[in-house]
């Protein structure tokens, strides 16, 4: 029985968890972990020291590391399996801490480092803190209409400053990048040059298969967070074929940046890993068709969106220009007083400069199909267009009452079942 002085508190919890299953989620970084997950999320290692420096998960600085120590290398077993990598690193706590660590780690003092501008600029953060670290941080050239990288612009900047460090992914990844191409690139004009892959909104579209393979394709290191279409518990990894670069990334990131790491999520996260290796490639076509299917539904109602002529998106996300029903901000709060949860974007100018982000990774984790995507639709494009909000917002809730059933996943209690109830918790 919580003191009464903690009830309000057990109260705003019940009416959060009650907004959000009454409302559409479509943010593009978020998603929800499976019961299973949920179930392996353990508050005694949550509490624990399992601080380790360098890559060997055996020189523990902790007594009492025992079986933490064997809990942490199945985990790496299971990711390094997943995603084919020969080193895998699961301290960062944060898909941003995992990037500054490997940026740090590689980097050394003067480097030039190309990196996209609509993701997290590692290098930038780092050379603008107060510490000023020695690197000069470059725009990759960015195609606004095809929402990719300026391929050949980019071949020319490296041509030109010869970087030892090249990083892609953004916050806005509608297709695949050109890992590839620019591999040769830097080999060409940089050997020895560092590629960089900030998958963390795409990591479960990497594990399904469909979308890209960065480590074959010719990054050297993926960065990503654990929590957005991979659906696991909040966290970060750093994945590697080479030892050398593995070995330098692990001092950056302990004791530099993370010491202990959290250990109470690793359970949770190997879970997460065996659930993308079971239903990996059934989990990430849905996501993909799904976007699809919105983007065409959204399309046909007189929404204009970035990519359309391309597919509209390869990933979970889809880009909306907005601009005609007003900025990105004023609009983001009009469709969640409607119940729809989406955040602003820019578009390129001839678009309106005004945009939203759309992801529909959580929608699909509980249970949208294409067949969906009309309704979802319908809502918001009443809202973008000034519906009363009330009104628009008793629809939603019906809508989203559709969207209770756990995908891709076996219950906690059971290991020959695909799909569980989520319970909706009552009021208190």
């Amino acid at each position: 029985m919580l003191p009464d002085e903690l009830q309000p508190l057990k109260s705003l919890l019940a009416q959060h968890c009650i907004y959000r299953a009454d409302s559409l989620n479509l943010i593009a970084s978020e998603n929800i972990p499976s019961p299973l997950v949920e179930s392996l999320i353990s508050e005694d290692l949550q509490r624990r020291y399992g601080n380790y420096i360098g890559i060997d998960l055996q020189d523990r600085h902790y007594q009492g590391n025992r079986y933490i120590a064997e809990i942490e290398e199945y985990a790496h077993r299971l990711g390094r399996e997943l995603f084919g990598a020969a080193h895998i690193d699961l301290r960062p706590l944060s898909g941003n801490v995992a990037g500054l660590a490997a940026t740090f780690g590689l980097g050394q003092p003067g480097n030039t480092v190309l990196e996209v501008d609509n993701g997290h600029r590692y290098a930038h953060k780092l050379a603008q803190s107060n510490l000023r670290i020695d690197l000069n941080s470059l725009s990759i050239p960015w195609d606004s209409r095809r929402s990719n990288i300026d391929l050949e612009a980019t071949v020319d900047l490296i041509a030109e400053h010869k970087p030892q460090m090249l990083i892609i992914g953004s916050g806005i990844f509608l297709f695949p990048q050109p890992v590839e191409a620019l591999r040769q690139a830097l080999d060409r004009h940089s050997p020895g040059a560092h590629l960089i892959y900030d998958a963390a909104h795409v990591l479960g579209l990497i594990a399904g298969g469909r979308f890209q393979n960065p480590l074959a394709e010719g990054a050297d290191v993926i960065v990503s967070s654990t929590h957005k279409t991979f659906a696991g518990p909040q966290g970060g990894l750093i994945l590697t074929n080479q030892r050398e670069r593995a070995a330098l990334i692990g001092p950056a990131l302990a004791p530099l940046i993370a010491s202990n790491h959290h250990l109470g999520r690793l359970p949770a996260l190997a879970a997460t890993f065996w659930e993308w290796q079971t239903y990996g490639a059934e989990h990430a076509a849905a996501i993909i068709t799904n976007a699809k299917a919105l983007g065409q539904a959204l399309e046909d109602r007189g929404i204009r969106l970035l990519g359309a002529d391309l597919g509209f998106s390869e990933s979970h996300t889809l880009i909306l220009a907005i601009g005609e029903f007003g900025e990105s901000k004023a609009v983001s709060d009009r469709l969640e007083s409607c119940g729809i949860i989406a955040g602003g974007a820019g578009v390129p100018d001839e678009m309106g400069s005004h945009g939203l982000r759309m992801g529909v990774q959580e929608l699909t984790r509980t249970g949208m199909d294409p067949e969906d995507a009309g309704d979802i639709a319908d809502c918001i494009a009443a809202a973008l267009q000034g519906e009363e909000p009330r009104q628009v917002a008793m629809r939603v809730k019906s809508l989203a009452g559709r969207f209770h059933d756990m995908c891709y996943t076996v219950a906690p209690e059971t290991a020959n079942q695909t799909r569980s109830k989520r319970n909706r918790p009552s009021p208190t």
